[in-house]
C-alpha cells in the first residue's frame, strides 16, 4: 500500500490577488496530482494538502519563491489511505466568517513554541482556551482547558461576550487544530480589549509533532478535516469514524447505536435528519457498496467508513 503525504499550513499577509493565486495553485496541483482543499484570502492562504511527498515540496518552494507567501508551521504526516478524493481551490473574502472590527494581519496573538506553550497552561491563574467546534473538544484537548461548546467558530463572539468579559486582564492561552483559527480568535479578542493574548504556534497538529512524549500534555485524540477523522499523539490515523450523514466523529462504542446506519445516519443526526436525507443517502451507500463489490473505489465516501 503507497502512503500518502499530507502537508498541513497557512499564512497570515496581505495577499494583493488572491483568485490569481488559486487559479496558480491550482493549475499546479491538477499537474502534479495534489488533492485536498486549498483557501486563498486577501488576508492568506490556509491549507491541507495530499499527494507525492516531492511535488507538495515543490509546491511549497512556489508559493514562497514565486508569490513570496511565509509558509510557518508546517505539518507532515502520512496516511495509508487518500485523505481526500478531489482537489478544492476555494477563494474567498476572510479566512473565518467572523464578524467583527478586526484584521488578523495587522494585530493577533502572540505565538508560543511547545515548551513556552507547556509552562503557560500549567499557570493556574491561565484561562487555556480551546476554540474549536464541539465535536472537536469532546476527542481530545488539554486538561482544564475552558470549552466554549461552539456549534460553529461563528458563535465565538458571543461566548467571549458572556464568559470572558471579565477576564480582560488575564493571560488567555488559546490553541485550535492547526493554529489558523486561533490567529481570527486572538485578532478579535485583542480588538474586544484583551491584553494578554498567547496561542499554540503551529496548533495542536505542530504540538504533538514537536513535543517529546514525557512533556506531552495533550489527553485524547485530534480531529483532522480529511479522510482520515482523527489522529493521535504521534500524528497517525486514530480510533475514531465518521458519519455520512452529519460528518461527526463515531467511536466504536457509537457505531453500535440503534440510530447508527452505515452510510446514512448516527446517533447525533438520526433525529434530525429528514426523511428524504436518509433515503437519499441510503441509494448513495447502495452505490458504494456496488462500486466495492465489483472492485471499483467509489470516489465520494470515507474510506475508513467503507469499512465499518
Amino acid at each position: 500500500m503507497t502512503d500518502n503525504h499530507v502537508i498541513t499550513f497557512y499564512s497570515i499577509e496581505q495577499i494583493e490577488d488572491h483568485k490569481k493565486l488559486g487559479r496558480v495553485v491550482e493549475r499546479f496541483c491538477v499537474k502534479n496530482k495534489i488533492v485536498g482543499t486549498f483557501f486563498s484570502t486577501p488576508q492568506g492562504v490556509n491549507t491541507t494538502l495530499s499527494g507525492p511527498k516531492q511535488s507538495l515540496i515543490d509546491l511549497v518552494f512556489l508559493l514562497e519563491s514565486k508569490s513570496r507567501l511565509k509558509l510557518k508551521d508546517q505539518t507532515w504526516s502520512i496516511s495509508s489511505s487518500v485523505p481526500f478524493k478531489r482537489l478544492k481551490i476555494k477563494c474567498r473574502d476572510k479566512l473565518l466568517p467572523l464578524k467583527g472590527n478586526f484584521d488578523p494581519v495587522l494585530l493577533r496573538g502572540t505565538h508560543l513554541e511547545p515548551s513556552e506553550w507547556n509552562k503557560l497552561i500549567l499557570d493556574p491563574e491561565t484561562v487555556v482556551l480551546d476554540v474549536r467546534n464541539d465535536y472537536e473538544t469532546k476527542i481530545g484537548s488539554f486538561k482544564n482547558s475552558t470549552i466554549p461548546n461552539m456549534k460553529n467558530f461563528t458563535d465565538f463572539p458571543s461566548f467571549v461576550d458572556s464568559n470572558l468579559s471579565n477576564l480582560k486582564e488575564k493571560k488567555i492561552a488559546m490553541f485550535c487544530t492547526g493554529g489558523i483559527r486561533c490567529e481570527i480568535a486572538s485578532s478579535f479578542m485583542m480588538e474586544e480589549g484583551f491584553g494578554q493574548v498567547y496561542q499554540l504556534d503551529g496548533g495542536v497538529l505542530g504540538y504533538l509533532k514537536e513535543v517529546e512524549q514525557e512533556e506531552n500534555l495533550w489527553e485524547g485524540e485530534c480531529f483532522v478535516f480529511d479522510e482520515r477523522v482523527t489522529v493521535n499523539e504521534n500524528l497517525e490515523r486514530g480510533e475514531y469514524f465518521q458519519c455520512f450523514g452529519c460528518r461527526r466523529p463515531l467511536s466504536k462504542i457509537d457505531l453500535q447505536s440503534k440510530h447508527y446506519i452505515k452510510g446514512v445516519s448516527c446517533h447525533l443526526c438520526y433525529l434530525s435528519s429528514s426523511n428524504e436525507d436518509k433515503e437519499r443517502f441510503a441509494q448513495r451507500q447502495k452505490q458504494i457498496d456496488l462500486a466495492e463489490e465489483r472492485g471499483h473505489e467509489h470516489m465520494g465516501m470515507n474510506a475508513k467508513q467503507n469499512k465499518q
